[in-house]
């Protein structure tokens, strides 16, 4: 069968676009819920697996990055690598950032200068999970709740650095280095009463670290559809057998589907402003069940996400030096 080291040298890596953009609709999708009906309100797949349809894609997320990052941290220098992961996310969400609030206030949000400037500078620096403005979108079920998926950004870059150090000390070069990263991932996931964002946080580093090994181990690994089954045999026994299993079959995808050329990549456009869209839909039209809600999102969304991708993301990654 083919390896992964083999199909990442093709170029198929299109599909990666196309799988993100997935996901991201997914985690849009699965909003739709708690936006609809009210915060606490079950996800599609929670009370079936234990984990949201958007916690599933979210975790995908941190499995295609570990991949992705770990070969960006091995080629690049550390200036080059910090850059390159700046310019991908900093003017995206600078730009979804000042959107919300333009969106909060039209839809009766009372924003001061003040508290706009802070909602920004909190949100662009990605210290802060302050998602509320108050007043904005008056009539939403979750009224105040302005972008909730921002929080993955910071947990996202925490992980790029954990990734980065790793690579840059040579811990990773040697596979026993690789499986202490591993164990210490994993002994945190399976710690109890962690302070709210180490808990969060540690299954998406399980997910992210897989995604590491799979790259380290690319020339080994066999992206046969038998392994995948065999690995979703395994998947009940808990989140790192579920993610191994998730994580091996979106490179089936990627790398053995024939490529599917989507020279954009919308995924990000479609995760940071899918939410505001959605307080704003929900907002204007109280009553949308979670479907009717999904479904205009992702319609609505789109445009933004294709402004996103031609206006800023797209022009910032170009002035790169060099791809990491």
């Amino acid at each position: 069968a083919m390896m992964l080291g083999t199909a990442m040298g093709q170029g198929r890596d299109n599909n990666l676009h196309a799988l993100r953009l997935f996901l991201a609709a997914a985690v849009v999708v699965s909003h739709a819920w708690p936006l609809a009906l009210g915060a606490g309100t079950p996800e599609p797949l929670k009370a079936l697996t234990g984990h949201s349809l958007g916690g599933w894609a979210v975790g995908l997320f941190f499995f295609l990055s570990g991949l992705l990052i770990m070969g960006s941290a091995e080629r690049s220098s550390t200036t080059r690598f910090w850059l390159a992961r700046a310019r991908r996310i900093l003017p995206g969400l600078g730009l979804a950032l000042l959107v919300t609030l333009v969106l909060a206030a039209l839809t009766g949000g009372a924003l001061t200068p003040a508290i706009a400037a802070t909602y920004f500078l909190r949100g662009i620096t990605l210290v802060s999970l302050e998602h509320n403005l108050p007043g904005a979108f008056a009539n939403a079920p979750m009224a105040g709740v302005a972008n909730g998926p921002l929080w993955s950004l910071a947990h996202e870059v925490a992980a790029y650095a954990l990734c980065w150090a790793a690579v840059r000390s040579g811990l990773v070069r040697h596979w026993a280095g690789l499986a202490c990263l591993m164990a210490a991932a994993l002994l945190l996931w399976a710690l109890p009463d962690l302070p709210a964002r180490a808990a969060t946080f540690a299954p998406l580093f399980v997910a992210f670290t897989l995604g590491m090994a799979a790259h380290r181990f690319r020339d080994h690994l066999s992206l046969s559809p038998l392994l995948t089954l065999a690995l979703l045999v395994l998947a009940p026994l808990g989140w790192p057998f579920a993610m191994s299993a998730l994580g091996h079959a979106a490179l089936v995808v990627a790398f053995r589907l024939p490529a599917q050329p989507l020279a954009r990549d919308l995924s990000f456009g479609l995760y940071i402003y899918g939410w505001p869209v959605a307080q704003v839909l929900i907002h204007q039209m109280p009553g949308l069940t979670p479907p009717q809600l999904a479904i205009l999102t992702l319609v609505v969304t789109l445009p933004f996400a294709l402004l996103s991708w031609h206006l800023v993301e797209s022009p910032a990654l170009q002035r790169s030096p060099a791809k990491g």
